[in-house]
């Protein structure tokens, strides 16, 4: 049966570079036919719905190749650190926080989304604009990287953290007496997320049911998802699973697990959910692993030290033996491997890793992953290539970034940073993600940041590190085709035609004809997944279909 004809489109298969139809034949949840209007339309049953798209432009349903999906929807209850420029503004921020929500006991205070470089003078929160928020609650306030935050008192009780503590992996800073400051790094604030009550599983549900409303809107249909630190993975398969009773999955989840160590990638491995494990909706993905920190906060760990903090060359969570072993067991299980690194030393780390694994367990093939893959030479992407290894890459890092990478790394290695064109030439496979909530979900932002290098006040003029530039094609892959590979979709998702999921976004412009510059200003119109409209843009007065 012919469920539903999208017709009058012009419709970018991403076959080929500029490759179209006009329509297309959706028959259980699936293109059953891609053609022109005079062909598909001949296909139409009694029943058949019909939708004129107007001459809109349509592309496949876009896949957030990294993400964070319950942890958006979490802070969205949350406190909201984005865009404060000062110390008082958090204190501000957060003590009208508590007023209008008041906390149950045993509840805890969570901010996120600072930024400490932008602030007037940048200079991380301490102790005391936590103690200043509230000495009665927990207080944690977390950077928009996630990798360092701040914690009043309380925290530091609860965690049993004191003067003497040391946690691998992890720093405490201390003040000038060599107290604990309150701030944070890696594997020490890891711990602290760890300690944070669990959100029950409605509460986890209901998250993550208005990320997915937020992520149709934008033309989303996959997402590739790290959950892991917002619940325990029982209570986030209880939330999809939820969900799914409820037929509210409105995008394909690719969860990605967080197992750091062997003991727990063991227990993990004893459930027998190996990479691919799941349905239509929900599918186990790969073991996450984080082995270095961020940029921002200078713990990204680094082959040489810091321009602007020498001495340091940020947070090495592994020991090359440690990360080889855990690699190792996850490989030879079948476990597809994605590692959040962003040093050229933490990805350096990663690749041997990989390389160790694959030499003795030469029949797996599993498209491994390096997890934003910022800051790499020629010398490592071409060593990831011939691994096989992939990257999930953030376009939108190169507008907020851009103007703190000189000064981190000095100008001879800022040119080896962001290298996105480069490694396309070098032959690796590279999917777009958003790390929402750390950017923003929508891809039409990512793809203008990939195409321009240019922030959102179209500077720096020419793009930053143009050489890096990626083609529109290019841009649009990297939502499509690229990360519909990295989940070993490529036969499923990221080209529309005939056999493929019908996972579909309807444009406002035609993304291929548009200035490069207006490319963030497109909006989408329909969303489609699975032949079904999931998102539409104005209901009252629907545009397109009748």
């Amino acid at each position: 049966m012919i469920e539903a004809i999208y017709y009058n489109g012009t419709i970018y298969t991403m076959i080929r570079e500029g490759a179209s139809v006009s329509a297309v034949a959706v028959s259980g949840g699936r293109i059953e036919a891609a053609g022109t209007d005079e062909e598909i339309l001949a296909m139409a049953e009694k029943h058949t719905y019909l939708c004129d798209l107007k001459g809109r432009c349509v592309v496949p349903g876009f896949t957030d190749s990294h993400c964070h999906l319950m942890a958006t929807g979490l802070d969205l209850i949350r406190l909201d650190l984005r865009g404060v420029r000062s110390w008082d503004e958090i204190i501000v921020r957060g003590r009208a926080f508590i007023e209008e929500h008041p906390p149950a006991p045993g509840e805890w205070v969570i901010g996120y989304g600072f930024d400490h470089n932008i602030f007037d003078d940048p200079i991380l929160p301490d102790i005391h604009v936590a103690e200043s928020i509230s000495t009665q609650y927990p207080v944690f306030l977390d950077r928009i990287c996630g990798h360092v935050g701040t914690v009043n008192r309380k925290v530091l009780e609860i965690a049993g953290y004191d003067d003497d503590t040391v946690v691998t992996g992890g720093v405490l800073d201390k003040d000038e007496n060599g107290h604990l400051n309150g701030i944070l790094r890696e594997a020490a604030l890891d711990y602290i997320r760890r300690l944070v009550p669990v959100p029950d599983v409605n509460m986890l549900a209901r998250s993550a049911k208005k990320t997915m409303d937020i992520a149709n809107s934008f033309g989303i249909t996959s997402m590739h998802t790290d959950d892991l630190e917002s619940a325990d993975f029982d209570s986030v398969m209880a939330a999809y699973d939820l969900l799914k009773s409820r037929g509210e999955m409105t995008v394909r989840v690719w969860e990605e697990v967080q197992q750091p160590r062997v003991p727990q990638l063991k227990n993990f491995l004893q459930r027998n959910m190996t990479t691919g494990w799941g349905d239509e909706y929900f599918r186990i993905g790969n073991i996450k692993i984080l082995t270095d920190g961020s940029l921002g906060a200078r713990t990204a760990y680094m082959r040489q030290d810091y321009a602007d903090d020498p001495g340091n060359r940020g947070v090495a969570v592994y020991t090359q033996e440690a990360l080889d072993e855990v690699v190792e067991l996850g490989h030879r299980s079948g476990m597809q491997m994605a590692f959040h690194a962003i040093g050229d030393g933490a990805v350096e780390q990663c690749v041997r890793a990989v390389e160790k694994a694959q030499n003795a367990w030469l029949q797996k093939k599993l498209r491994h992953r390096i997890v934003h893959c910022q800051i790499a030479g020629r010398d490592l992407l071409e060593r990831l290539a011939a691994a096989g290894i992939g990257a999930d890459i953030q376009p939108a890092f190169t507008a907020s970034d851009a103007p703190l990478v000189g000064s981190r790394l000095g100008k001879e290695r800022e040119q080896e940073s962001y290298m996105w064109k480069t490694m396309l030439d070098v032959g690796m496979t590279i999917g777009g993600g958003s790390d929402s909530p750390v950017e923003t979900l929508n891809p039409l932002w990512g793809i203008y940041c990939a195409v321009t290098r240019k922030d959102g006040e179209h500077k720096p003029e020419g793009g930053w590190h143009p050489t890096e530039r990626l083609s529109v094609y290019e841009a649009v892959s990297l939502y499509t085709r690229g990360g519909a590979y990295m989940s070993f979709d490529e036969k499923e998702k990221g080209q529309i035609a005939a056999g493929y999921l019908a996972d579909m976004a309807v444009l406002s412009k035609d993304i291929f004809k548009t200035d490069p510059e207006e490319i963030a200003d497109i909006s989408v119109e329909l969303t489609i997944m699975g032949g079904k409209i999931c998102y539409e843009k104005d209901h009252s007065a629907p545009l397109l279909c009748s």
